[in-house]
């Protein structure tokens, strides 16, 4: 005998009476009556699974990243061949007050216009410029100032391309103070191989003391202060015929390094046979030691060179920028994106 249970199943297939949820309550509980109400969620698989972003590039962005990159190896290209420019004065960069200047840049017959730039202390400051299509050209001083002095360089462009700057040529005037003294000791007149010391002394306390060798300088050294003025030494530890010659040597401060005094009388060092005389003894006193060094390659200058790649690498990161922010757009605004502030809401608000 079989009786009839009307018990409730667990999952009825039939219609059923749609059960409220009892409110002010904040249980947890698994009762079907205090279960919230679920949206519906997607099929296993894509739940887990972030939206997609959108990474498309425009094609006018595109067209500025392949311009940029094009332009600037075109540009370091065309920079890199340009020859360098040479920069010298006609006679001379020591110059008296009132003398007129010229200042010959040299660069490339391919060149339209020539720039000369002074270094003011902290960037180069264009003093003038030459529309020309030479390979030199001439800039004019008409009467030296000491405003004039100064550290100068010359550059050219060819078209759109810049050159390096060439290497600096510093102007001095020479005429401000008295002249100093140039002796040589032991003697003007050595042998090869011995000792010498080339004294330059100054009745002003200068500190700074230039030589020169045949209108060419050969160094510059701290001068020594004494009670009555100041001297610098200049040793040359072993002679060799190429120390012989005419020699001068200048006075000047520190702190005024392109107002020299007049040139010392010159000082004609003979250089004879080889002596079999041991070497002397260097002079009393602090001396700066004259040997002969293999020369050292030009240091150049990439001012220009880095003010492109500079430029260039400002405009690749404007360029990435840009993308990010299509990107961005894309990814928020598209199928599939970021959830906006009114989903937000109304996801939140679907749960009372």
């Amino acid at each position: 005998m079989c009786h009839k249970v009307n018990a409730p199943l667990p999952h009825s297939v039939g219609p059923a009476r749609r059960q409220h949820p009892q409110r002010g309550r904040g249980s947890l509980g698994t009762s079907e009556q205090s279960q919230p109400r679920l949206h519906p969620v997607p099929p296993s698989g894509l739940a887990s699974s972030p939206p997609p972003i959108r990474t498309t590039m425009s094609p006018v962005l595109s067209a500025l990243l392949c311009l940029g990159l094009c332009l600037g190896h075109r540009m370091r290209t065309q920079a890199d061949k340009l020859p360098r420019p040479s920069l010298s004065a006609e006679n001379g960069s020591l110059v008296p007050l009132g003398r007129n200047v010229t200042l010959r840049c040299r660069g490339s017959p391919e060149a339209t216009e020539y720039f000369l730039v002074k270094y003011t202390g902290f960037v180069y400051e264009r003093i003038s410029s030459e529309l020309s299509r030479e390979d030199e050209v001439e800039f004019s001083i008409p009467s030296m100032t000491l405003s004039d002095t100064g550290t100068y360089s010359c550059h050219y462009k060819r078209e759109y391309y810049w050159s390096e700057l060439s290497k600096p040529l510093e102007l001095v005037a020479t005429d401000r103070y008295e002249p100093p003294s140039l002796s040589a000791w032991p003697s003007s007149v050595v042998a090869e191989g011995q000792a010498v010391t080339l004294w330059c002394y100054s009745g002003n306390q200068y500190d700074r003391s230039a030589l020169y060798k045949d209108g060419e300088q050969v160094t510059k050294a701290p001068a020594q202060l004494l009670n009555e003025g100041a001297q610098a030494n200049f040793s040359i530890p072993a002679v060799t015929s190429a120390h012989g010659g005419t020699y001068r040597c200048y006075s000047f401060q520190r702190l005024s390094p392109h107002e020299w005094s007049f040139p010392s009388d010159p000082l004609e060092l003979r250089v004879t046979g080889t002596s079999k005389d041991p070497p002397l003894p260097p002079s009393p006193g602090g001396t700066q030691v004259l040997t002969p060094s293999p020369p050292r390659p030009a240091a150049q200058d990439y001012t220009v060179g880095n003010a492109i790649r500079l430029g260039l690498a400002g405009l690749v990161l404007v360029l990435l920028g840009l993308l990010l922010a299509e990107a961005w757009n894309g990814y928020r605004g598209g199928p599939g994106g970021a959830p906006t502030s009114s989903d937000r809401g109304e996801g939140g608000a679907g749960g009372h």
